[in-house]
């Protein structure tokens, strides 16, 4: 859709920019543009933005800082935006949702993904020893373009096959789920 373009096209936009901030002049390149990877439950828009760094300069710990919080997450502009989710989510934290997973390797080199489509579990203190709370942190980007219904199905469909498993989960074990948020 248009909208789905736009959102993608921005946050190439926005990554290009935060990799500018760290990589070498004229390295920031784009070779994939909103190519559509299919998985078992969702197709999926996918851009691939690369730069070099100076690693004599220029650390991983610095392109983390540079890129996070990711656009995908925040929109533009990110500060502010940041600023408007920690007043509406009034300081609560989000745990790893939105957060950064990955791996730093001895020589420098790193893989990192943004945490989305997440199950948090956690164990109810009290009388049963197999009761969990689950939080479940899945979204979809909110725009200008957006219709709310769309938006609410498409969040639901991400989260289907995390809620499935958790159900699976629950059956085969036979534990008790307190709530899922």
């Amino acid at each position: 859709s248009v909208k789905d373009r736009a959102e993608n096209l921005m946050i190439v936009d926005l990554l290009r920019n935060d990799l500018g901030r760290v990589c070498e002049v004229g390295t920031v390149h784009v070779p994939k543009l909103m190519n559509i990877e299919t998985y078992a439950t969702v197709h999926q828009m996918v851009s691939t933005v690369r730069g070099t760094i100076n690693g004599d300069k220029t650390s991983a710990i610095d392109v983390i800082e540079a890129c996070f919080p990711g656009g995908s997450m925040t929109g533009a502009p990110k500060q502010r935006t940041m600023d408007i989710l920690d007043e509406i989510e009034q300081g609560v934290s989000r745990g790893p949702y939105s957060g950064c997973l990955g791996y730093i390797s001895l020589n420098g080199c790193m893989d990192m993904n943004i945490v989305i489509r997440s199950a948090i579990l956690t164990p109810v203190d009290g009388e049963m020893p197999n009761r969990w709370n689950v939080s479940i942190g899945c979204g979809g980007a909110i725009t200008a373009l957006s219709n709310s219904e769309d938006e609410y199905e498409e969040m639901l469909l991400k989260s289907r096959i995390l809620r499935e498993t958790i159900d699976e989960w629950r059956r085969l074990n036979f534990v008790e789920v307190d709530g899922i948020t």
